[in-house]
């Protein structure tokens, strides 16, 4: 069954999914700092925010490893994800840090100007101990702890073992969970346990060397998996909860196994159900909610499992709606989604005027989408043209060619929403991408 997709060829059942998250998680934030009664029932009944994140992270699953297998080459694939996410991070980043300037805003208690702003502007600042500045970056970690794991999997030739990972990520949040959450709430920064972290790395180097032909890519793969260490053992959530999250977007990598054949129909289902029964058990088991600082409200169990089962459901309703349009409205806030996302936190910075609070509501969210749109068109693609060109001079430095051009291919590269679409899911795309080259490219 193939996806339905707009004139650029972007597959329409993502955007919208990607829209309604992007619109989810603004709405929640922008309302929560008005109505203080929506704070209270986000924390009670069902997390709005959080719903948003865990559809974009399964969208994330489904597509970055379309991304990566179809250009087959790890350096190209990273070329498009720093020209993708950068600049508009950085351009948010370095707005915020004006506005720490003004009296509207001021910075988190004990921010250092250099050293913290040089740590938030790695996207991975949520795995340290200093102060984010946008709040809602925190999610852009394990965005790149994922992508750094399918570098991992692509390099030892397991990057189509999607549906094993996922079930194994998601049994292990169960497993772990309850074994060795006590020691990492004693313990909770890998400077404090060397000999843990030792030990991982030793059996990272048992498992990757062997598995790793040619030294530049043993040593990248390596290199790679100690990061990925370094920063999930820093993680600032629970050990389930972080699985779960990384789990959540290797369930969308089984969903696109399915969809270009590489997967049956039987696996894909039993994956899906066992992420569902998984999420479940472990939000029964392990959580214990903490009270709101401002409301007082605590989540329970089935707030966050009831969160994270109807983003799954919402996902797996529209990917097997696929074939169909999507309104397009919903569609072009998919495209501008990245814009929303980073936006709607920058709006959250800005004084608000001393109007009724439905005004001054409607207000934020126009001021959002439209900043949303002028940042997309002029910051988003642009960047993103450059990095095609940038990809082309690669291509040109190693001899390699760029994998081949599909309807709406060029449209695509450059107009790409948090990920890039995926190329025409079929069996004939599937079988060519497995013979990709998976070496890494000076």
């Amino acid at each position: 069954m193939h996806a339905a997709r707009t004139k650029n060829g972007r597959l329409e059942f993502l955007d919208t999914l990607r829209g309604i998250a992007a619109l989810v998680v603004a709405l929640q934030h922008l309302s929560e700092v008005l109505w203080p009664s929506v704070l209270e029932w986000s924390h009670i009944w069902w997390r709005p925010g959080e719903f948003g994140v865990l559809v974009f992270f399964v969208c994330s699953g489904f597509i970055i490893p379309a991304s990566m297998e179809r250009r087959g080459d790890l350096g190209e694939f990273w070329i498009g994800r720093v020209f993708r996410l950068f600049p508009l991070y950085l351009a948010v980043l370095l707005a915020a840090l004006v506005l720490y300037a003004t009296p509207w805003a001021s910075p988190p208690e004990g921010y250092r100007p250099i050293t913290d702003t040089l740590i938030n502007g790695t996207m991975v600042q949520v795995f340290s101990t200093r102060p984010i500045v946008i709040g809602a970056s925190w999610t852009l970690g394990y965005e790149m702890v994922f992508y750094l794991l399918m570098t991992v999997l692509f390099i030892l030739g397991w990057n189509r073992r999607s549906a094993g990972i996922s079930t194994g990520l998601f049994t292990a949040a169960m497993v772990l969970g309850g074994f060795l959450v006590p020691f990492f709430l004693i313990q909770p920064q890998i400077r404090s346990w060397p000999a843990v972290v030792i030990g991982l790395i030793a059996a990272a180097a048992i498992v990757i060397l062997p598995r790793v032909t040619g030294r530049m890519n043993q040593t990248v793969a390596l290199g790679v998996t100690v990061l990925i260490l370094m920063l999930f053992l820093n993680r600032p959530h629970d050990l389930w909860f972080s699985i779960l999250l990384i789990a959540s977007m290797f369930l969308g990598t089984t969903l696109y196994r399915y969809d270009t054949g590489e997967l049956g129909g039987r696996t894909a289902a039993f994956t899906f159900g066992f992420a569902v029964v998984a999420v479940v058990v472990v939000e029964y088991c392990y959580q214990v909610g903490a009270p709101e600082p401002v409301t007082g409200a605590i989540p329970r169990w089935w707030t966050e499992a009831g969160t994270f089962v109807s983003a799954y459901l919402l996902f797996g309703a529209l990917f097997l709606l696929r074939r169909f349009s999507y309104p397009k409205v919903l569609v072009y806030l998919g495209t501008i989604s990245y814009s929303v996302y980073l936006m709607h936190a920058l709006v959250l910075m800005l004084p608000r005027p001393d109007l009724s609070r439905p005004v001054v509501f409607l207000g934020m969210l126009a001021l959002t989408l439209g900043m949303s749109v002028v940042t997309y068109h002029f910051i988003e693609k642009p960047a993103q043209l450059l990095g095609r060109r940038v990809i082309g001079r690669y291509r040109a430095r190693t001899g390699k060619q760029g994998p081949p051009a599909e309807p709406g291919e060029e449209a695509r590269r450059g107009n790409a929403p948090v990920e890039e679409p995926a190329p025409t899911p079929s069996t004939d795309e599937g079988s060519g991408s497995r013979a990709a080259s998976t070496s890494v490219s000076p």
